[in-house]
C-alpha cells in the first residue's frame, strides 16, 4: 500500500458559511479513511477553528474505538464525520431554540440572500447602538459544552494521524496574533476566536482580551509553514469560505460594508500567501540553500466563490438547519470538483495560482 500523503489545512472563518468548510472535510475524511492522505496540522479562525477542532477532535476519539489495526484510519474518519454533523447540528439547534432572527429570515428566503430583510436591518440598528450579547455568543457555550466536553485534555494527547490544531485570535492590547494550539485549545480559547466585537464581549483568558481570529489570520498560515519544517509534509490545503474575487464595484453603502467586510478578513490571507510564495521564489531560484533550513510550501485551495458570492453577509448569522446543510452540499460539490487537481500536485507543486493574489506593481519613471 502507497504511503499516505501528509498535508496541513488552513480553514477559514464566516459564520454559518462554515459549513461548506464541513462538507469539504467529509470528502477528504474519504481519503483519509482508505488511507490516502494524513492530516499533520488544522489551523483555523472564527468558524474554522470550530471546524479544526471538532476534525482533530473526532480524529482522537476514533483512535479509541475497538477493531482491527488495518481499519484505524477509517474508524477514525467516521468518528470525525460523526463529529463534524454533531457540532453543526447543535449549532442549528441552538440558533433555533434561542431565538435567532436570521434563522427565521433566511427560511423565507428562495436565493438565502437576507442583506435585504427587515432582520438585517434591524440588525444595522442594533449595531450602532453599540455592542450586545447576541448571536452565537449567547449559545456557544451551550453546544461546546455538548458537542466537545473534554477540551482541552483530549487535544493535548498527541496521536498518530491526530492533527496538531491552531486556533487564532485577536490581542485587542498588542494588535498581534494570539495562536492557542492542543493541549491549549480551550472552550474559552474557540469563543475568543470567534468573538465578533460588534456581537458579543471580549474574551480574557490569562490576562489577554481577545477578538476574532479572523483579523489576524483567517486562517494562519506561517504557523502551519512552522509545523512542516519538522515532519515529511509540503503542502498547505485552504477551505475559503470568503469570495476573493467579485465582479463590479460596490455602488451602494450595504453592498461596500459587505465588500469592504469580506477584504478586511482576507487581508491577513492574501499578506501570508505573498510571503510564502516569495520564500518560494527565491527557494526556486536556488538564492536560499536548503542547509538555511527553509523549503517549497505547495499552496492549494478548495474553493465556491461563484456560489457564496450569490450569499450576502448577513446569511452568515444564519445558522438555520435547510442553510447549513446546503451549505454543506456545495463544500461537497466543490471538494469533488477541485480535488482530483489538488490531489495530483501534492508533493510536486502547488495547484493553486496566486498570482492574482501577489501584489501588483506600477511604476512611472521621469522623462530626462
Amino acid at each position: 500500500m502507497a504511503k499516505a500523503r501528509r498535508i496541513a489545512l488552513a480553514l477559514q472563518g464566516g459564520g454559518a458559511h462554515g459549513a461548506f468548510t464541513w462538507g469539504v472535510l467529509e470528502g477528504l475524511l474519504d481519503h483519509v479513511a482508505s488511507g490516502g492522505i494524513e492530516l499533520a496540522a488544522a489551523s483555523g479562525a472564527s468558524a474554522g477553528a470550530l471546524n479544526a477542532t471538532a476534525l482533530a477532535y473526532g480524529l482522537r476519539q476514533g483512535t479509541a474505538l475497538p477493531g482491527p489495526a488495518a481499519a484505524r484510519s477509517k474508524r477514525m474518519a467516521e468518528a470525525a464525520r460523526s463529529k463534524l454533523q454533531e457540532l453543526w447540528e447543535n449549532v442549528a439547534r441552538a440558533a433555533f431554540w434561542g431565538g435567532n432572527p436570521f434563522v427565521a429570515a433566511i427560511g423565507l428566503s428562495p436565493g438565502w440572500n437576507i442583506d435585504d430583510s427587515p432582520a438585517a436591518r434591524w440588525a444595522d440598528m442594533a449595531v450602532a447602538g453599540g455592542v450586545s450579547d447576541a448571536g452565537i455568543g449567547t449559545y456557544l457555550n451551550t453546544v461546546l459544552s455538548q458537542v466537545l466536553p473534554e477540551l482541552p485534555a483530549i487535544l493535548a494527547m498527541p496521536e498518530p494521524g491526530v492533527p496538531s490544531v491552531l486556533v487564532a485570535a485577536t490581542d485587542i492590547e498588542e494588535c498581534r496574533r494570539q495562536l492557542f494550539v492542543d493541549g491549549a485549545v480551550s472552550p474559552e480559547a474557540l469563543k475568543a476566536s470567534v468573538c465578533l466585537p460588534n456581537t458579543f464581549q471580549p474574551v480574557t483568558i490569562a490576562g489577554g482580551t481577545y477578538w476574532d481570529g479572523g483579523y489576524m489570520g483567517n486562517p494562519p498560515l506561517t504557523p502551519l509553514v512552522d509545523c512542516l519544517r519538522g515532519g515529511d509534509c509540503d503542502d498547505i490545503v485552504l477551505v475559503t469560505v470568503t469570495p476573493l474575487h467579485r465582479e463590479g464595484v460596490p455602488r451602494g453603502a450595504r453592498q461596500v460594508m459587505d465588500r469592504l467586510s469580506e477584504i478586511t478578513f482576507s487581508a491577513s490571507l492574501v499578506h501570508e500567501v505573498n510571503a510564502i510564495e516569495t520564500i518560494n521564489r527565491l527557494i526556486d531560484a536556488d538564492q536560499i540553500r536548503p542547509e538555511a533550513g527553509y523549503r517549497r510550501v505547495n499552496l492549494h485551495r478548495i474553493h465556491a466563490d461563484e456560489e457564496m458570492t450569490k450569499l450576502g453577509v448577513y446569511s452568515k448569522d444564519a445558522p438555520s438547519w435547510d442553510f447549513l446543510r446546503h451549505l454543506r452540499e456545495v463544500g461537497q460539490e466543490a471538494f469533488k470538483r477541485l480535488w482530483p487537481e489538488v490531489e495530483a500536485a501534492l508533493g510536486k507543486t502547488s495547484s493553486w495560482d496566486t498570482r492574482a493574489l501577489c501584489d501588483q506593481m506600477i511604476a512611472r519613471q521621469g522623462l530626462r
